[in-house]
């Protein structure tokens, strides 16, 4: 059963905020703080992006797992996902889906994430898995914008895990060039230790990718 607040997160008040709307698939956004996970703690991140109006649902530190909680799941995300002007109107699309929640994991766009320990990472996807997110990357690889605006739009209706470069309408550039196997990985014995290690080498990726999923890690 899903659970508004994610179990064994701390829960730090967002403030008020809107409900999103009930249309579209379920989502998930990945961005960065854009500082070190060695340095700041997801609590006191959380704090900070409350403070500067850009709360996300959860803040990750990835090396020691722990994870802040600002918003329940059945609230919108206060961070800017749209960012961007089309024409005379400014897009954001961050309030659209049955859930649509933000992930922001305390790390920099140069060092991306997932070439570090990923503590925590099973549990809190977990808690995606229970709001129907599909663990599938719908728009391929964050890092490399190949898709138009129109496509991008079809391709976010479909739900699934987005990079914060990858909402419609956004500017960002977050959360750099992450591998998303490493990300969505089916976990075996690795999930009893609530932790996943520095890949070993690069990943490829590739400029079309029309249901990216997650290779099966052994």
């Amino acid at each position: 059963m899903a659970k508004a607040w994610m179990p064994g997160a701390e829960r730090i008040d967002g403030g008020l905020v809107r409900t999103i709307n009930g249309i579209g698939a379920p989502r998930a956004v990945w961005t960065v703080t854009g500082t070190d996970p060695n340095a700041w703690s997801a609590r006191e991140e959380a704090r900070r992006l409350i403070h500067e109006g850009a709360a996300a649902h959860l803040v990750w530190n990835p090396v020691n797992g722990k994870v802040a909680q600002s918003l329940a799941a059945t609230h919108r995300a206060g961070i800017a996902l749209g960012g961007a002007s089309m024409g005379e109107h400014h897009v954001d699309h961050g309030d659209e889906g049955r859930v649509c929640l933000v992930v922001a994991v305390v790390a920099t766009e140069g060092e991306p994430f997932t070439e570090g320990p990923m503590v925590g990472l099973f549990g809190l996807l977990e808690w995606l898995d229970s709001w129907g997110v599909p663990r599938t990357w719908p728009a391929g690889p964050p890092g490399f914008k190949n898709m138009g605006p129109e496509q991008a739009r079809r391709t976010w209706s479909r739900g699934g895990h987005f990079g914060h470069d990858q909402v419609p309408g956004s500017t960002s550039t977050a959360p750099g060039h992450i591998h998303p196997e490493r990300v969505l990985a089916e976990f075996s014995g690795l999930a009893k230790e609530q932790e996943v290690k520095a890949p070993s080498g690069d990943s490829s990726t590739s400029d079309e990718h029309p249901e990216w999923r997650p290779s099966v890690m052994t």
